[in-house]
């Protein structure tokens, strides 16, 4: 049972002066604290909380119910910005069916549209806001997250966040609307490799790969002691290694000779055949 808080926000637009986003981003937006997804890698609960211990991540959310009047307030800083939506929660956790203030954000955010603007998901909610990412043109970037090719994985480190195939299709969906997007593949999980790049490479610009962090912070501990050979250090730096080189070397290709047409056709054939392969569709 996810404890459900709404609060008042005294600001919206997190400023990056350091850390990971600052030389990309100048500005964070997270209508949501916490996330019911509630991940168990998840790197949030790292940090320092008043109210919430972190082996009790995914069983709370504070709701931001005045998130877009706050970003209407701040629309001067908002415009011409460099936006990172969002870096501390899933924007389109279930929760959006109720407030929409992911919807509402956008928005706003369509009227003052920033200079670049990446958004960062793992919910196929985010389909039912299709016609405001379109309005965005390139200034926005979809991150999806996809951190394994088998759903068994999926659901003992992710069980309350939506499955692989859902995911699929909204990363399919944004390639057919011709919105850039992107794999996270961060942490990379217990997979099969080359499946995972069959499965995500038709259909992304790029791929993010990274290795888990912050292991001190997993809300189950227990899932790295049964998969410790594919955790261990060795094996892992080079299984991840070996995956951001393939997709890289897949972005220098698309860079000098793909438009998103050509693209689109070579998914068209490979995609149907695949997924059922890996058992996901």
């Amino acid at each position: 049972m996810v404890s459900l808080r709404e609060t008042f926000a005294t600001s919206i637009l997190t400023p990056q002066n350091f850390g990971a986003l600052s030389a990309s981003y100048d500005f964070t937006i997270n209508p949501y604290a916490g996330c019911a997804f509630g991940c168990s890698y998840c790197y949030v609960p790292k940090f320092p909380n008043a109210r919430h211990l972190p082996s009790e991540w995914g069983k709370w959310v504070e709701v931001k119910v005045n998130a877009p009047e706050l970003l209407h307030r701040d629309r001067q800083k908002a415009f011409g910005s460099r936006i990172f939506f969002s870096s501390a929660t899933d924007p389109y956790q279930y929760l959006e069916l109720k407030y929409r203030l992911s919807r509402r954000c956008l928005q706003q955010l369509i009227e003052y549209p920033p200079a670049k603007l990446t958004m960062h998901t793992r919910s196929h909610l985010m389909l039912q806001d299709i016609d405001l990412l379109k309005a965005f043109g390139n200034k926005l970037s979809v991150g999806v997250s996809f951190t394994t090719d088998d759903e068994s994985v999926r659901k003992e480190f992710e069980p309350d966040a939506p499955s692989l195939k859902r995911r699929l299709e909204l990363i399919r969906k944004l390639r057919e609307h011709n919105i850039a997007v992107y794999a996270s593949i961060a942490p990379l999980l217990p997979c099969d490799p080359e499946r995972l790049y069959r499965l995500l490479s038709p259909f992304i610009d790029k791929a993010w790969v990274d290795t888990m962090h912050w292991t001190e912070a997993n809300t189950n501990p227990w899932l790295l002691k049964k998969y410790e050979q594919f955790f261990a250090p060795s094996q892992y730096q080079q299984i991840t290694k070996d995956l951001r080189s393939k997709f890289s070397l897949d972005a220098k290709r698309q860079a000098s000779e793909a438009t998103f047409a050509n693209k689109k056709q070579s998914a068209d054939v490979t995609d149907i055949q695949l997924c059922r392969q890996l058992k996901i569709l």
